[in-house]
């Protein structure tokens, strides 16, 4: 049989059914038979096929077609090519699945609004190994009726469409049903796939409710006094972080329901229930919040749907453990960090609810915490009842390291609980790490001695030896400074950043002061010993003798554009000087909005060159520069005005980024430029004053006439 295949961009069967009067098949499949006389020595097939090969049209002339049909033969093959044409939407097949490009990924869903597609990076592990059940799939499913579509797209190559649905992670598989797309969260095999998209494509199918449950006004309460733990989100329709969190956060509540003990997930749309929102102090979005009988507590874990799950499981557990033995206690004794030991008569007591609220509000912070009520355990400590102890790691123990602190109140409140903990937990020389940075060595200031820190048993002498020589070095500085040792290779980059990353220097330190300003110990002015530089370090740091370190980009070699390019090596030369008013933006080179501004800054910079000798207009990478002294940056982009004379207290543009409101508010508050113009209105004003003083006078002139006048009669 002689064939001539035409491989149709777009595919519409029916419509090319109802040109010649057939109806497709049960798949699709659409047949046209014509004639019953001889054309060929063999029939002749015309065979047209879409890009999925789901659905084939054939339209066959047998054997018995005459010449007489030749001009229908070419009419029918030219409408079906016309009719199947479409719109020029192509794309490659690999094993049953569509290869999907930014040029054509619109117009697949446009031809297929119910599909599968499936966003993978090549070298991904995990894409490999669905690859295989994928294809599997991509074929079956293209045989159901009806048809579904399998398709890929490799996102290192499509970043634009990886952007545009926010893809994370590889493999992130998205189905689109009727246009629409939603997480795909189905088996990674190839029977759950195609049972997972046929239970979606049936017309009966009504998906499941949301297992996070829609909190308002009226059911808040409701939810919370019906749950023992509850973790809400507070979200805005708008935000984009929380329609990242949305997916994750709803495969977390499936799974926190379905534990023996269910956790429930809830949200709130902080823009319409404002109330819920100001009740929580809720000021950006998302703002996750756990309740735990009722009590509030800030969420601090992840946001993916695993370490929610993780996070929210150990929050069902008990904050302070029940001790109920001496070896309870002992197995709870933490080897590096403090222990802290309640000791009480009776659980129902006000004291024992401060002290397990205390815990709870300090799960991240406190990890080894407990109680205990019996009278074996609070004889082996030696403790009094109501007695609160704190217990240091062996590890810590010194002549000025006492092993505990105690605290016995029992009138306290909660706070002042928590003060305590926090204000004796810290050693006088503790380990600061990557995990307590944020909790135990976030008072300033603070010095810290970076070296090889390891207490593991082939390491502790070594760590302890130089531990024990800075206790003793600093205990001059014991009342002015908190002190700390921290491993070099886990602050690696931190010493990188104030220019300690390869000083030489065996010992390096560090000061973070008061006013957040870094102070290194300079290795081209301490090359010593350790024992001679660290005493003549910190007798000049307390004497304020040491220059804060100022991190800096390299300074452009040629900076005479019309917009200076600042760093923080030579912002305070430019910016601060008094002969000039200077605007600076501070922006972060991945910032849309400062990426969108620049083209109109240059603009302006470029007008106001010429015209406004005595202003500077400046940028400033605020995220590879330290942001100077005065100038807070807590966005990008800022901006602000340092006119001359007030250069440590600058004004802050809170305008929109218009060129015109950003030259008035230059105007309004400029001191050495903009003078013309301000001259200029002054002396208009002096002459509007002169006029109107004139003009007075000339409306006085006829009644002083008159007088004159009655004088000489």
């Amino acid at each position: 049989m002689a064939s001539v295949t035409f491989r149709a961009q777009r595919f519409k069967p029916r419509a090319l059914a109802k040109t010649f009067g057939d109806s497709p098949d049960d798949k699709g499949h659409t047949t046209r038979r014509l004639g019953k006389r001889q054309l060929f020595a063999e029939p002749v097939e015309v065979v047209v096929v879409p890009p999925s090969a789901g659905r084939v049209t054939r339209v066959v002339w047998s054997k018995e077609e005459t010449i007489a049909m030749v001009p229908r033969v070419l009419a029918v093959v030219f409408l079906a090519a016309v009719v199947l044409a479409g719109d020029g939407v192509e794309w490659e097949m690999d094993e049953g699945v569509a290869i999907l490009t930014e040029k054509n990924f619109d117009g697949f869903l446009e031809m297929h609004p119910t599909a599968l597609i499936e966003f993978y990076a090549p070298w991904c592990g995990h894409c490999k190994k669905l690859g295989p059940e994928y294809e599997k799939a991509a074929k079956a499913l293209a045989d159901k009726s009806p048809a579904v579509p399998l398709a890929k797209v490799d996102t290192t190559i499509e970043a634009e469409l990886g952007k545009r649905y926010d893809i994370k992670g590889y493999p992130t598989l998205k189905f689109w049903k009727d246009g629409t797309p939603t997480e795909y969260d189905g088996p990674r095999e190839a029977d759950g796939i195609i049972d997972w998209v046929a239970q979606r494509t049936d017309p009966n199918y009504k998906p499941e409710p949301e297992a996070v449950k829609t909190l308002t006004v009226e059911n808040f309460d409701e939810f919370v006094a019906a749950n023992e733990l509850v973790l809400v989100e507070f979200y805005a329709p708008w935000c984009g972080h929380c329609k990242q969190l949305a997916p994750e956060f709803e495969k977390a509540a499936k799974k926190l329901l379905a534990q023996p003990k269910p956790i429930a997930l809830g949200k709130v749309d902080a823009t319409v229930e404002r109330s819920l929102g100001d009740k929580f102090g809720v000021s950006g979005y998302p703002t996750l919040k756990i309740l735990r009988n009722g009590k509030r507590f800030d969420y601090n874990g992840p946001r993916d749907a695993a370490g929610i799950v993780t996070y929210m499981m150990e929050q069902s557990k008990p904050a302070a453990r029940k001790l109920d033995s001496v070896k309870d206690a002992q197995r709870m004794m933490s080897k590096d960090d403090v222990t802290i030991i309640g000791f009480f008569a009776t659980d129902d007591s006000k004291l024992f609810e401060n002290f397990a609220d205390a815990a709870e509000s300090t799960r991240e912070e406190f990890t080894a915490v407990g109680y205990t009520l019996d009278p074996e355990v609070i004889k082996h400590f030696k403790a009094k009842i109501n007695d609160v102890i704190l217990f240091f790691p062996e590890r810590y123990w010194s002549k000025s390291q006492p092993k505990t602190k105690i605290f016995n109140k029992p009138s306290t409140t909660q706070e002042e609980m928590l003060s305590f903990w926090r204000d004796n937990a810290t050693p006088l020389v503790g380990h600061r790490t990557q995990a307590n940075i944020k909790t135990r060595y976030s008072k300033f200031p603070l010095v810290v001695v970076y070296y090889s820190v390891d207490f593991s048993v082939q390491h502790r002498e070594g760590t302890q030896y130089w531990r024990n020589k800075v206790l003793e070095l600093a205990q001059p500085y014991m009342e002015k400074f908190r002190f700390a040792i921290s491993d070099e290779e886990e602050f690696a980059k931190e010493l990188e950043e104030v220019g300690l990353g390869d000083s030489g220097l065996e010992h390096n330190v560090l000061v973070f002061g008061y006013d957040g300003k870094k102070y290194p110990m300079d290795p081209k002015q301490y090359d010593g010993d350790f024992d001679e530089n660290f005493p003549e370090f910190m007798k000049k740091i307390s004497e304020a003798k040491i220059k804060a370190y100022v991190k800096s980009a390299p300074a452009p070699k040629d900076d005479k554009s019309p917009l200076r390019t600042l760093v923080g090596s030579t912002f305070a030369k430019v910016a601060l000087d008094e002969s000039k008013d200077v605007l600076v933006e501070f922006y972060a080179p991945w910032c849309g909005h400062c990426k969108a501004f620049e083209p109109k800054y240059k603009q302006l910079a470029a007008k106001l060159q010429a015209e406004q000798p005595n202003l500077i207009l400046a940028k400033y990478d605020a995220t590879a520069n330290d942001a100077p002294e005065n100038f807070n940056v807590e966005g990008f982009p800022t901006i602000y005005f340092a006119p001359s004379g007030k250069k440590e207290t600058p004004i802050k543009y809170n305008g929109n980024r218009d060129l015109d409101d950003l030259t008035k508010f230059m105007k309004q508050h400029a001191v050495k430029s903009f003078q013309d113009a301000k001259n200029k209105k002054v002396d208009e004003k002096k002459a509007d004053g002169k006029k109107a003083d004139d003009k007075k006078a000339d409306e006085k002139k006829p009644g002083e006439q008159k007088k004159k006048k009655s004088d000489e009669l």
